[in-house]
């Protein structure tokens, strides 16, 4: 054998050993023996593919260097990444100094995983580049004599497994037993270690690589699951005039706006068109259509609001929102990129996300601006995963959130489906197509305390009209109604 391939293999037992001794055998000896931390399920499985990885490096210094045995490299550390991001990504977006056990130079243990597997594959991407023509040392397949040196990983291997596997048994226990998700900490005791097959039931649950995230789009159709009304009485509307939209109206209309001020009506399709009218809904001042895939992912329109005179937000049903100004000085070819066409007298000020806390695995259909406290508010529509109904609010400065609160909750039954929403004197107006009501929600968003009874219809949209009418549409039609 040459100084050269000697001298690899060296290298390749000095790996193995840091392998094996540092994120392994400190986790266990020093972390866990010593300062009495204990892995959790997602940490064990980290862990193992670690020992998988140095155990394929005691074959390549026993056997050569193969083609088999740098594959089996990379599916351990493409299997490694995937299990330490999975276990990373739950606390990435955690506030400052937040996370699970302990830290190593600033870094909670298992985003170690990520660095060590990403530079396992690293280093076999340059292996390859160096001796991708010769990687096969021992072409007769005799066993390779090893050296003092490379016998010494050898023996760290399996010194270190050892003690794992004690921690290992007396902490998680034999199968059936299984890993915590929240584990004890370490202790020789037999009395205090804690045997479980708690996780069994989460692993055997339906499987989605989408997670928490598996939640069916928006339904706009009618819901019969949810036609029956929330009050059995309340009040009704009498009908004041109906007014036939202009035919240049493309898509299905999803929300309407209308602001005193201005005296203009704001009305957003399923086609990501906005439309700003004037008073009487006869005639289209401007329009432009957005291009929903620009800077941010933008689903299907559902909520428009006014948060100023000449000022509107548009928001899709995951919470992405786009802010445009009524300007006259705006120029429809200075804005190529956010907009696919329209016409002059538009421009976009800015787009970006509404993150929630208690309705992040909920979709919305509604957005409204409460001019009083200056804030814009969402309400949650509930799905089969999460069937809360959420209002929450957040800054119209800054976008960020103020407030949430849970205003319907009943396992039994299925909430209310929101599809727009308006605000007079902070009491919040939310029309339910499926039961065609209007429900009315207190000042302090607790509760729903009561609805306005509407005639059966097709309902898309709610405006309030000079702070006493109540504008629904219908198709393309706009009827005007009063108590």
């Amino acid at each position: 054998m040459t100084n050269k391939s000697e001298r690899f293999y060296n290298i390749v037992a000095l790996a193995s050993m840091a392998l094996i001794i540092l994120p392994v055998g400190i986790a266990c000896l020093i972390l866990g023996f010593g300062l009495g931390d204990n892995p959790c399920i997602l940490c064990w499985q980290e862990r193992a593919i670690l020992i998988f990885v140095t155990l394929t490096t005691l074959f390549i210094m026993r056997y050569g260097l193969r083609p088999k045995y740098l594959g089996l490299l990379i599916l351990y550390c493409t299997i490694g990444i995937f299990m330490t991001l999975r276990h990373t990504g739950g606390h990435f977006l955690r506030d400052l100094g937040q996370g699970f056990s302990l830290e190593i130079f600033g870094l909670h243990t298992y985003t170690w995983g990520v660095v060590i597997c990403w530079s396992i594959l690293l280093i076999l991407s340059i292996i390859l580049i160096f001796f991708g023509n010769n990687l096969v040392d021992n072409e007769d397949g005799e066993v390779r004599y090893l050296s003092k040196f490379q016998s010494l990983a050898f023996i760290s291997y399996f010194i270190i497994l050892f003690f794992n596997s004690v921690q290992a048994f007396t902490q998680v226990g034999p199968p059936p037993f299984i890993g915590h998700s929240d584990p004890v900490r370490f202790s020789w005791v037999p009395k205090n270690w804690h045997w479980s097959t708690k996780n069994w039931s989460g692993l055997l649950k339906p499987f989605s690589l989408r997670g928490n995230y598996s939640i069916d789009k928006p339904y706009f159709k009618h819901d019969e699951r949810r036609k029956i009304a929330m009050f059995q009485s309340g009040d009704e509307l009498m009908k004041v005039k109906e007014v036939s939209l202009p035919s240049e109206i493309r898509g299905g209309i999803r929300d309407i706006d209308y602001n005193s001020e201005s005296k203009l009506f704001a009305i957003v399709t399923d086609q990501y068109f906005i439309y700003i009218l004037d008073d009487k809904l006869k005639s289209i001042l401007y329009y432009v259509r957005i291009d929903p895939l620009y800077s941010i992912d933008i689903k299907t329109f559902v909520g428009i609001s006014f948060i100023g005179p000449r000022r509107l937000m548009v928001t899709g049903y995951n919470k992405s929102y786009v802010v445009i100004r009524i300007d006259e000085g705006a120029k429809i070819v200075d804005h190529y990129a956010g907009f696919l066409e329209g016409t002059n007298g538009i421009s976009e000020k800015y787009r970006g996300r509404l993150s929630s806390v208690r309705s992040k695995y909920s979709y919305i259909r509604c957005l409204a601006y409460d001019k009083k406290t200056q804030e814009l508010v969402i309400v949650s529509i509930p799905n089969e995963k999460n069937n809360k109904v959420i209002a929450t609010r957040f800054s119209s400065a800054d976008f960020l959130l103020n407030s949430e609160k849970e205003i319907f909750i009943d396992d039994n039954d299925l909430g209310p489906v929101i599809s727009s929403l308006k605000v007079i004197d902070s009491i919040l107006y939310g029309l339910d197509p499926n039961s065609s009501e209007i429900l009315i929600l207190d000042n302090e968003l607790d509760a729903f305390s009561g609805s306005i009874k509407l005639p059966k219809g097709n309902y898309h949209g709610l405006a309030v009209f000079e702070g006493k009418q109540f504008v629904l549409i219908e198709q393309k039609r706009a009827t005007f109604y009063t108590k």
